[in-house]
């Protein structure tokens, strides 16, 4: 996933706008396009042979937001989206006429009667919002100590040969 999202937009940002090569959808442009893949997989192999430990910064990076945004935040909008339909009392709405939205209270009262309402799908959507979390908490906090441990004191071999290797 990463190489096809990735590849396509190295194409047509920098290949196709900058050098002028074809468009993706035509021939030349998809021909062209496959025979870019091999490089950009060399490319990447670099660049993760070059970063020491890259599998620590690639968990944290993952931790902090792969899990977010795979399970914490859809299950926000979601919540957020279930409680404030359950929320909507008879008599308002959205006039398309007048552009207006007509609403008899806002705030803390709308949500908690919103989460009463539909309490049933609510609250094992936050259970699972928070077990989200939880598990995005203890993923940074594994990396972070994951890491500490390879560059902290002492570092690894890879780190002491970059600092000398930088410092000559």
């Amino acid at each position: 996933m990463y190489f096809n999202i990735g590849m396509k937009t190295i194409y047509l940002e920098v290949f196709q706008q900058g050098f002028g090569f074809p468009p993706i959808t035509t021939r030349k442009g998809k021909i062209a396009w496959y025979c870019l893949g091999p490089v950009y997989w060399i490319l990447a192999f670099v660049v993760a042979a070059a970063v020491p430990n890259i599998g620590g910064i690639v968990s944290f990076v993952g931790a902090l937001f792969m899990i977010n945004f795979t399970y914490s935040f859809p299950g926000m909008l979601y919540l957020g989206h279930t409680i404030q339909k359950a929320a909507v009392l008879p008599g308002e709405g959205f006039n398309p006429y007048t552009r207006e939205t007509i609403r008899m209270d806002q705030g803390t009262s709308r949500w908690i009667r919103g989460f009463k309402k539909s309490w049933t799908i609510s609250l094992p959507t936050t259970i699972y919002v928070l077990a989200g979390l939880a598990c995005c908490g203890m993923g940074i906090w594994a990396a972070i100590e994951g890491l500490i441990s390879v560059f902290g004191p002492g570092g690894t071999v890879a780190t002491c040969k970059l600092i000398l290797m930088f410092s000559l």
